[in-house]
């Protein structure tokens, strides 16, 4: 039996909605009846998105290395719809870091989009003023994380970081009953991944490929997991990474 949500009456953000996980993830919150503020730096895309769901999901744009991207963008969703119920930082940037010959630049955007992108949203999200007692977050890791990717320790040190600040904040907001998890996804299929394909090249891909036990992901191969973790059917769990990566790690040997 397939499992079906009910977020009728729920808020939720979603940053990095205009495309992949992001977008699917608040396509699935809106098809369950939830209103959506999606938010991304590209407006174009998030104006599809709406276009397809105009009562349920609004949209803004926000750069998230900004010092308060935030600013003027979850305020007034709030004023008009109500608190939020949860929200979902999937933003990311992917990039080589070789450590013989890495940009500066290209490493700092990456930690800054992945890691202070989401602390700073989690920092507005768990005030009392925007979400209510019971809010659930979830922050994007990456087996990468795990795996410590080569030529990629920016990316790979980014995703780490998320998980052990995630074990933090669990303990600060936890007397409101609000709760904080990390999704660490294997490779799915994205504009993101589509890049990376044409960089690694076919031989590495096909490598890659076998070490997921059950093959390459789709966005809605993760999606479901995290409308579980934003549901009351989560609300004994906080603090934890969760693995979502088809078998991958476990598929070297």
């Amino acid at each position: 039996m397939d499992v079906v949500y009910d977020f009728s009456s729920k808020n939720f953000m979603v940053i990095g909605a205009s495309s992949g996980m992001g977008r699917q993830i608040a396509e699935e919150l809106a098809e369950a009846g939830a209103r959506v503020l999606a938010v991304a730096r590209r407006e174009a895309p998030l104006l599809q998105l709406q276009e397809k769901y105009p009562k349920l999901i609004f949209v803004a744009t926000a750069d998230m290395t900004a010092d308060r991207p935030l600013d003027g963008v979850l305020a007034p969703f709030v004023a008009q719809f109500g608190k939020l119920h949860g929200a979902v930082y999937t933003a990311g940037v992917e990039g080589l870091t070789p450590l013989r010959a890495f940009s500066e630049e290209m490493a700092r955007t990456i930690m800054e989009t992945s890691f202070w992108g989401a602390i700073k949203a989690m920092q507005l999200v768990n005030q009392r003023k925007f979400s209510v007692d019971g809010c659930s977050s979830v922050l994007f890791s990456s087996i990468s994380a795990y795996t410590g990717a080569s030529s990629m320790f920016a990316y790979s040190a980014a995703k780490a970081a998320v998980q052990a600040a995630v074990r933090s904040i669990a303990k600060e907001i936890c007397r409101n009953r609000k709760r904080i998890n990390t999704i660490s996804p294997g490779w799915v299929s994205s504009e993101m991944t589509e890049r990376e394909q044409e960089i690694l090249g076919e031989e590495a891909i096909a490598a890659l490929k076998k070490r997921h036990l059950l093959g390459f992901g789709e966005a809605s191969d993760v999606s479901g997991f995290v409308l579980f973790l934003l549901s009351e059917r989560a609300r004994w769990i906080t603090g934890n990474d969760f693995l979502v990566d088809g078998g991958y790690l476990w598929g070297g040997g």
